[in-house]
C-alpha cells in the first residue's frame, strides 16, 4: 500500500509545472503617483540590453516631472531608466519614440520600473488623469486612500478616509479627495458623471435585453435622465 501511495505521489508531483511569472497588484493612477519616487513624463530615445544584469535601459529624455525626490533629481539626470529583462520578472517594453507618463523607483541612485508602475502613453492620458499628474494627486497623498474593490472582491462599506475604487470611470477620471464633509470622496466632475451613467445604462441593457431598437431608445433615454440627475 505504501509503494502505491509513493507511487501516485510521484505521479502528481512531476505532472507539477513550474513557471516563473510577474505578479503585482493593479494600482489606480493616484494611489501609483503617491507610491512612487519619481513619475515623469519621457520621450523613448533609445534601447539597450544588459545581459550580465538581466535587465534593459532606455535612455530617454525628460519632458516633465510631475513628482521627483532628491534621489531622483540625480538618477535622472543621465536620462536612464532600468527594467528587468524578461517579462516573467515584471520588466515593462517601452516603444522607441513614444512619449509616456513612467512612475518608479530609486535603488542604487539608478532608476527603475516595471509592469507594476504607471506606464501609459500620453495619448491615452485622459483630462482628468492628467490634471492630477499635474495638480491634484499631489495633494492627497498624505491623506486620502483608495479601497480597490475593482479588481479584488472587498466589502463596500464606506470609510472616511478612502475611496472604493469600482469600474474603469473612476480609473479615467476619479481623484480621491477630501470633502467639505470631512469624508474622502471621489471628486466630483463632468467627465466622471458622465462615464458613470453611460456604464449604468450599459449595465441595465445588458441585464434586461430587448429588441435592438427599443434598446436604442431606451439607453438614449435613460442616459439623458441620469444626466439630469447627476448634472447639478
Amino acid at each position: 500500500m505504501a509503494k502505491v501511495l509513493t507511487l501516485i505521489l510521484a505521479i502528481f508531483l512531476s505532472s507539477i509545472s513550474y513557471c516563473r511569472c510577474c505578479s503585482c497588484t493593479f494600482t489606480h493612477p493616484q494611489e501609483a503617483y503617491c507610491n512612487s519616487d519619481f513619475v515623469i513624463l519621457a520621450r523613448v530615445k533609445k534601447e539597450q540590453t544588459l545581459e550580465s544584469s538581466m535587465s534593459k535601459v532606455y535612455k530617454v529624455r525628460v519632458r516633465k516631472e510631475f513628482k521627483i525626490s532628491l534621489k531622483g533629481l540625480v538618477a535622472l539626470k543621465s536620462g536612464k531608466i532600468h527594467t528587468p529583462l524578461d517579462d516573467s520578472m515584471c520588466g515593462s517594453n517601452l516603444e522607441i519614440g513614444k512619449l509616456y507618463v513612467i512612475s518608479g523607483g530609486i535603488h542604487s541612485l539608478r532608476a527603475h520600473f516595471n509592469q507594476c508602475n504607471m506606464i501609459m502613453e500620453w495619448n491615452n492620458v485622459t483630462r482628468r488623469q492628467r490634471k492630477g499628474l499635474k495638480l491634484l494627486y499631489n495633494r492627497t497623498c498624505n491623506d486620502c486612500k483608495i479601497k480597490n474593490c475593482y479588481f479584488h472582491w472587498c466589502n463596500n462599506a464606506r470609510e472616511s478616509d478612502a475611496c472604493i475604487w469600482r469600474n474603469h470611470c473612476q480609473t479615467e477620471n476619479g481623484i480621491c479627495m477630501r470633502q467639505n464633509n470631512g469624508s474622502c470622496m471621489w471628486n466630483k466632475n463632468k467627465q466622471l458623471r458622465g462615464c458613470q451613467a453611460e456604464e449604468l445604462v450599459h449595465n441595465h441593457s445588458r441585464s434586461h435585453p430587448i429588441s435592438q431598437r427599443n434598446t436604442s431608445i431606451t439607453e438614449q433615454n435613460g442616459f439623458n435622465r441620469l444626466r439630469q440627475i447627476l448634472d447639478p
